[in-house]
């Protein structure tokens, strides 16, 4: 990783941290709106551990000492650190927003902690599609919740406030290709905003993803959380998604 076209770091290893600016809401039908302030609003951040010789590290502290507010930064082959679908083929700003201390890995082996924040940065040219997902084995989760609320007075009567549906959920986690995430990244970032209900995947044995007292579909669904994990083992991606049944 180059800053400023002058201080080249090792970067060890790194963890994308995007937050896209929309919220999403159930309403009274049981269905699922979004509370969108717009894609540039959406965070970029990543969580970076960079290490080296204590000197390497050292000179990096004094770079940062030196560009306290941000700098450029251009990253080489396999540095996505801030996700798959960003366009790094030319430098980013970026500016460090957390700051870690300097701590032995190992023998005459150092690293330092930052967390970074793009700003403004572009995106690769590539369509948002959810096709691809792979789900990981044992790593799903399927239930609906019994939306009901029961208040009682002081002398026993009870008051119920039960919803006109319960909300199902599906979890999953899932292990990707870098290309395949590029495109889930951008279903999650763009396609989803356009309001789409698409039909559940078909992920091969789960038969009631919302739960059992749903049934088996077919059904139509938001995704109302997502989380990139990275390249754990710098080959394959790894992410997990809500999903939230759709009425």
């Amino acid at each position: 990783m180059d800053f400023d076209g002058t201080s080249v770091f090792t970067l060890w290893n790194w963890t994308p941290d995007t937050r896209p600016a929309i919220k999403w809401h159930q309403v009274a039908n049981g269905s699922w709106r979004g509370s969108d302030r717009g894609a540039a609003e959406d965070v970029f951040e990543a969580a970076v551990t960079f290490e080296g010789p204590r000197s390497e590290l050292e000179d990096l502290e004094t770079f940062l000492d030196n560009n306290r507010r941000n700098f450029d930064a251009t990253f080489g082959e396999g540095e996505e650190v801030f996700g798959a679908d960003i366009d790094y083929s030319s430098s980013i700003q970026i500016t460090v927003v957390e700051y870690g201390e300097i701590m032995q890995l190992g023998f005459d082996k150092w690293g330092m902690p930052l967390k970074l924040r793009a700003k403004s940065p572009s995106f690769l040219s590539v369509s948002g599609s959810l096709d691809c997902l792979r789900l990981s084995s044992f790593a799903s989760s399927q239930f609906s919740e019994f939306d009901i609320t029961k208040q009682f007075t002081y002398d026993e009567l009870a008051y119920f406030n039960d919803h006109a549906s319960d909300p199902g959920f599906f979890h999953g986690e899932f292990t990707q290709t870098t290309f395949e995430m590029k495109q889930i990244r951008r279903y999650f970032l763009d396609t989803i905003r356009n309001g789409s209900d698409s039909p559940f995947p078909d992920f091969g044995g789960i038969t009631t993803p919302f739960g059992y007292r749903e049934g088996t579909g077919p059904f139509t669904f938001r995704i109302i959380e997502w989380q990139d994990l990275g390249r754990p083992n710098f080959t394959d991606w790894k992410l997990r998604i809500k999903f939230a049944r759709e009425f």
